[in-house]
């Protein structure tokens, strides 16, 4: 290609560059289109909006790539094949033993391929892990809130989009389930991975090597029960039962199907199931209650109630309830709230409705004033949760936020069924602080405004290429909607990547927060509006590029080191068809008599062999523009899977001439100028995938240019007359721009294509 067209390319190239960057730069978190209000009133479509993309930045499995996020991608694809065995040293296979995996083999692994899958479901937090009681605990008051509140999503336009954030949990829920042939259970895997180990390594998790990050199947059985776990599973799937019964009957079914199967091998088999001291469970009777509440919502069955509330016949209970309550002359206080440990504040939320009777109500009221400081009906009650000196609740400081946000959906639920306004004016003045109305002017959902908290404890968000929570300083990707940790009791709140106290999100976390805004948008949202055109794609990066720096020269040699770099992050991956290509210019040695056999070249340093265990592959020279004295190295990784950049050294030794003396200038290789001691990127050593150029530039060769031949194969015919009609329609780029310059001016237009027909005639 001539230099008048690369330089009239280069420059258009440019200017389309520039104009959607500035397009994408309007974009972006901070900018006036996508980025919330800051002070009241907060606009909660927008809010409810942002809220959902959490979940598509934490699920896990096939079939992310291409999904809402570019910077997510399939991971963890080994969930699909779990080896079917107890558990090795090394934390490979099940918790399963021997016996019971040779007495259930047909119904655990009906294919016979020695594997479980066990695919999907949601990554617990910035972690890796799918942990039993938060992923049930989420999926299920994620369907709550949606089950309570739909038209909220249906307005927003959000409707599918958490109908597909609902499916991919209760996906996972009913793949994990493992059912006889007589639709008994068998088997539940609650747990895929192992905290110990996923939490020491700080990496996106399209990044994680399964053989480094193990990650096994932990199972509720008749030898091993979990009925904390598979209780709350059940209430999951009983839910997801009613949120789908009226569109997708069938689907519906298996879940309700699956969910009372479950709730009878949880109340058979009881006992609390394992999480490697993360998320432990003291005892199953909330998870059993709330499974048995959402089950009577869906079958009509008063058995369930009866489970919880049942008495013997000296008004002692006997039902689930005893576990807080001793007898009917007793009232019970919770003081605390509905979440991933304790889920009795949704137990009430629903219990009370279906009762009707003054216990429940008044369990479920209390509380609700307890966290608010509406005054008790008893008022010499003055039992009320502390507030921050700004009047936010503050249960716990680990994810303050989130507790507050599950007491606002039980307040907003509550308005709906007891016609009282008064504690969802609480909730609005609580969400009203969560999204910026603090003494810190800090929005705690990710994303919702300029003034959001940008650090966020989350390896996919953060993308690190060296496992530090400290590079890059700035995430590479805005983690949308995740609601972070929170304030601690004084409103003081530290937005660092680091502090997972205060920067925590979690799939529990924003379960509460979108049911709370989804009722906040029904009762003070009208006419709110979400955004368009959400989310926008993310700022333009440099994925793939090389850099280089000069080892040693003189008129003897030349030694470079190139450092090839795959930095991809839409989404991170490893990448094994790279090559990177060194041209040089030999003209001085053909002038002195030489050739190219004459120029040894040598390998001084490989990293990829080092640490890929495959050594990189020197190909060449081969010549670029012979007659010019051009020629190139290829550097093939090819084979090298590898994330992050790999080191390779050469040296360019010429051998002497016939005169004893070298025949070397590097001062008119194309691929050694702008190259110094120190590393910075070059250009002028390009970049391929598969002999693809994807960074740099190529030296321009001497070809006689031939007018009108248009594809390069040496003559003129109709297939050139086709490609100027369609490159001048726009249907056409791959063409030789010189040749098609019919007249020499510079431009390609319809004298061209006038001139190139009457060749042609």
């Amino acid at each position: 290609m001539s230099r008048i067209w690369e330089k009239r390319l280069c420059s258009l190239t440019l200017a389309a560059v520039v104009t959607v960057f500035a397009v994408l730069s309007s974009l972006l978190p901070g900018s006036n289109v996508y980025a919330g209000p800051t002070t009241p009133p907060f606009n909660y479509a927008e809010a409810l909006q942002k809220s959902i993309y959490f979940y598509d930045a934490n699920k896990c499995g096939p079939g992310i790539t291409g999904g809402k996020l570019e910077w997510r991608g399939d991971c963890h694809l080994e969930d699909e094949s779990v080896p079917l065995i107890p558990m090795t040293k090394d934390f490979t296979g099940t918790n399963l033993s021997q016996a019971f995996i040779d007495r259930y083999k047909s119904v655990l692994d009906a294919d016979g391929n020695g594997t479980l899958d066990l695919h999907g479901g949601f990554h617990d937090a910035g972690d890796h892990v799918k942990f039993g009681l938060p992923q049930t605990y989420t999926i299920s008051t994620l369907g709550w809130g949606f089950y309570e509140f739909k038209d909220s999503f249906q307005k927003i336009g959000e409707e599918e989009h958490m109908v597909d954030i609902l499916k991919w949990g209760n996906d996972y829920l009913l793949r994990s389930t493992f059912l006889d042939s007589k639709g008994e259970v068998v088997a539940f895997c609650y747990q895929v991975g192992e905290g110990s180990i996923d939490h020491n390594w700080w990496q996106p998790p399209e990044l994680n090597q399964k053989e480094k990050v193990q990650r096994p199947a932990y199972f509720a059985t008749e030898e091993t029960p979990a009925s904390d776990q598979c209780a709350g599973a059940a209430a999951a799937l009983a839910i997801q039962y009613l949120n789908f019964k009226d569109k997708e009957a069938a689907y519906a079914k298996k879940c309700l199907d699956t969910a009372k199967a479950l709730y009878r091998f949880a109340v058979k088999n009881r006992g609390c199931g394992y999480s490697g001291g993360f998320y432990n469970s003291s005892y199953d009777e909330d998870e059993l209650s709330w499974a048995a509440v959402w089950l009577n919502i869906a079958t009509g069955e008063p058995s369930y109630i009866n489970d919880i509330v049942s008495v013997s016949s000296d008004g002692r209970y006997t039902g689930f309830m005893k576990k807080i309550i001793a007898s009917t002359d007793n009232d019970w206080q919770n003081i605390w709230v509905h979440s991933w440990d304790t889920v009795w504040g949704g137990v009430f939320a629903k219990l009370a409705p279906l009762t009707n009777s003054q216990r429940d109500w008044y369990i479920f009221r209390w509380n609700l004033e307890y966290w608010s400081g509406i005054p008790h009906e008893n008022p010499n009650d003055t039992t009320f949760l502390q507030g921050t000196p700004a009047g936010f609740k503050v249960l716990n400081t680990w994810g303050s936020a989130r507790y507050n946000a599950a007491a606002q959906l039980c307040a907003l639920v509550y308005t709906k069924y007891a016609g009282k306004q008064d504690v969802s004016d609480w909730a609005k003045g609580q969400m009203d602080y969560i999204l910026g109305d603090n003494p810190m002017k800090r929005s705690y959902e990710v994303g919702y405004s300029d003034i959001s908290a940008k650090h966020p404890h989350h390896r996919a968000a953060h993308g690190s290429k060296t496992l530090s929570m400290l590079e890059p300083a700035n995430h590479r990707h805005t983690l949308w909607g995740a609601l972070v940790g929170g304030p601690d009791t004084k409103d003081n709140h530290v937005d660092e990547t680091t502090d997972f106290v205060y920067n925590e999100v979690a799939v529990d976390y924003n379960a509460g927060f979108v049911g709370a805004l989804a009722g906040l948008f029904k009762y003070y949202g009208e006419g709110q509006k979400p955004l368009a055109n959400f989310p926008p794609k993310g700022p333009e990066v440099l994925e793939y590029f090389s850099e280089a720096k000069l080892e040693q020269e003189n008129s003897e040699r030349t030694q470079i080191t190139i450092n090839i770099h795959n930095e991809s992050c839409k989404p991170p991956h490893f990448e094994s068809r790279m090559q990177a290509r060194y041209y040089f210019n030999i003209s001085e040695m053909l002038s002195a008599g030489q050739s190219i056999q004459d120029l040894d070249v040598q390998i001084m340093y490989d990293e990829g062999k080092i640490q890929d265990g495959k050594p990189t592959v020197l190909k060449g020279p081969f010549p670029w523009d012979a007659q010019a004295g051009i020629y190139y190295l290829e550097i093939d990784w090819s084979g090298n899977a590898f994330y992050g950049d790999r080191e390779f050294h050469f040296a360019l030794v010429p051998k002497l001439g016939s005169d004893w003396t070298p025949h070397w200038d590097p001062t008119n290789d194309w691929s050694r100028k702008n190259i110094t001691k120190e590393y910075a990127v070059t250009e002028n050593i390009p970049v391929y995938r598969d002999g693809i150029k994807i960074f740099g530039k190529e030296p321009g060769q001497t070809i006689e240019p031939k007018p009108g031949d248009l594809n390069e194969d040496g003559s003129i015919d109709a297939l050139d007359f086709t490609l100027m009609k369609k490159y001048l329609l726009g249907q056409e780029s791959s063409i030789n721009l010189v040749n098609a310059d019919m007249n020499g001016d510079g431009s390609i237009d319809s004298i061209d294509f006038a001139l190139l027909k009457k060749v042609l005639l």
